[in-house]
């Protein structure tokens, strides 16, 4: 890639990458920082130890499942402009490399005085979590929606060089949330926010939704919106997988248990889901159920003319 072709790529990536994070609640303003590097054995281009790492962005927010923590993400853009790689072994290098690279930007971002100052400005909590957060997009029709992760499970001598956290989100998981948030969107009367599961591990007096979405979430196969309508509440769950009746009891199930009892409607999304061929399994699904004072419902979050015979 010719260095024009590469100063496209990442102008590409950070545009991406900021719809995404804008989506998700993720608006403050602190990119492009540069983090002096405390390690020899952090080594840059040219073979030489580094002085220096960039840090694209930080994230700064007091964890809504853990009453004492406040959690500092590191976010790491990348993009390929030609797709991803055809390869599964180029994949696993690939990502190997970029999540060494973010490894090595937390190893030194725990003791930098301005990530410490931007952290203390936020009136953060007791303890520090740092971690990382590494968006890798492609900029291709082709693959622009690809699910590279799943050759990810077996890339070797990883673990052991890894030390801190790094969660990696693809186009098929930007693909899922922002597809998810824009059927969020065409609710008409209704106001969604990011719900947070009761973990039991805050103070149960804390608010449980939220404008943001917590990491942990942005790396989960589930969507959780709380829903206000003028005549309810409702939880809508939004799930990563097609629809069958396994999946949806199980999703059901979930539902009703991070509710807590306050939903008096829980709604189930797929990306696949056909009133006209599933109905029938949806009702089969719901049975186990049927004692629960709880409206249950399935949809599709994919948009289609299908979405009207939701409502027959």
């Amino acid at each position: 890639m010719s260095g024009e072709q590469s100063k496209k790529s990442g102008e590409y990536g950070e545009t991406l990458a900021e719809a995404f994070l804008k989506a998700i609640g993720w608006h403050q303003d602190l990119k492009a920082l540069t983090i002096p590097c405390t390690d020899d054995k952090h080594i840059g281009v040219g073979g030489n130890p580094r002085k220096t790492h960039g840090d694209d962005r930080v994230f700064i927010y007091n964890n809504p499942f853990y009453e004492s923590r406040t959690d500092i993400v590191h976010v790491s853009v990348k993009n390929n402009i030609g797709g991803y790689p055809e390869k599964n072994g180029e994949i696993r290098s690939t990502i190997k490399d970029f999540v060494l690279e973010a490894n090595e930007i937390i190893a030194c971002a725990r003791y930098d005085t301005t990530i410490y100052d931007l952290s203390t400005a936020f009136s953060s909590r007791k303890r520090h979590e740092h971690s990382s957060l590494l968006i890798w997009t492609s900029s291709h029709n082709d693959s622009f929606d690809r699910d590279v992760l799943d050759v990810c499970a077996s890339i070797r001598g990883l673990d052991e060089a890894c030390t801190h956290n790094v969660y990696l989100v693809d186009g098929a998981r930007i693909h899922f949330i922002l597809t998810a948030l824009d059927h969020a969107r065409r609710e008409q009367d209704a106001i969604y926010r990011f719900y947070f599961p009761d973990t039991g591990l805050v103070n149960k007096s804390d608010e449980r939704h939220g404008r943001f979405l917590p990491l942990e979430l942005v790396v989960a196969d589930m969507l959780p919106l709380k829903v206000v309508t003028r005549d309810s509440e409702q939880l809508h769950l939004y799930v990563r997988q097609l629809f069958d009746k396994e999946a949806c009891t199980r999703a059901i199930a979930l539902a009703l248990s991070l509710t807590g009892g306050w939903g008096r409607a829980v709604r189930i999304g797929f990306p696949d889901y056909n009133p006209a061929q599933h109905a029938g399994i949806a009702a089969e699904a719901k049975l186990p159920f049927d004692s629960r004072e709880v409206d249950i419902s399935a949809f599709c979050y994919v948009r289609s003319n299908l979405n009207a015979l939701e409502n027959t």
